[in-house]
């Protein structure tokens, strides 16, 4: 079973990675040109990405396998709702640090808050349809370790592709486009705070 799950999910992730970073292109693309990184802190940056959502589909993953077909409609809308509203949250406060870095509470967070591995673990958890996918093929396996070993597999498969953000990066020098990148942060925030509210007032 073990080798199976994994590979199905590796499948899966690989199949649909390209859909999976398009979805999350409004979150990863204004963090990364946002700031002005060097190589070695944009390749460290996306890895704190993929830790993120390694840990949010580990997580998911554990949560399917306890619950199962348990897991209705209105449960998972509350799920979605709170992680895009958390999301949107996040990224507005990202902005305010980049814009007004020596404020007391900017300084602070930006100290104490891991910006990448929050956003990993967000939109790690933001349904789209190969992640429901994955959530089919996990309740299939009617068993914790089926389902953690699935996502953990499709965790690897989406990951392959988060590496085309590191050459984007370089794009951050420009201070132009970091100013294009912040303010398609807000608007992202914006978007991802009103969705959040109408998958809660489903």
């Amino acid at each position: 079973m073990i080798i199976e799950a994994v590979s199905q999910g590796m499948l899966l992730g690989l199949s649909t990675g390209i859909f999976c970073l398009v979805t999350c292109a409004p979150v990863y693309v204004p963090f990364v040109l946002s700031e002005d990184r060097k190589l070695r802190r944009n390749i460290l940056a996306i890895g704190e990405i993929a830790m993120g959502r390694l840990i949010a589909y580990l997580f998911f993953g554990l949560v399917l396998g306890i619950l199962g077909k348990q897991i209705d409609g209105p449960w998972l809308n509350r799920a979605i709702g709170t992680a895009m509203i958390l999301l949107s949250v996040l990224m507005l406060a990202f902005v305010v640090v980049k814009k007004w870095p020596h404020f007391g509470l900017c300084k602070l967070s930006k100290k104490y808050v891991n910006y990448p591995a929050f956003f990993g673990f967000l939109t790690g958890i933001n349904v789209c349809p190969p992640f429901l996918l994955a959530m089919s093929a996990a309740l299939s396996y009617a068993s914790i370790a089926g389902s953690i070993l699935l996502f953990g597999g499709f965790f690897v498969g989406t990951s392959f592709y988060l590496i085309l953000l590191v050459p984007l990066g370089l794009a951050a020098k420009a201070e132009s486009i970091r100013q294009i990148g912040l303010i398609t942060a807000v608007m992202s925030g914006v978007m991802f705070f009103a969705l959040g509210l109408g998958y809660l007032l489903l």
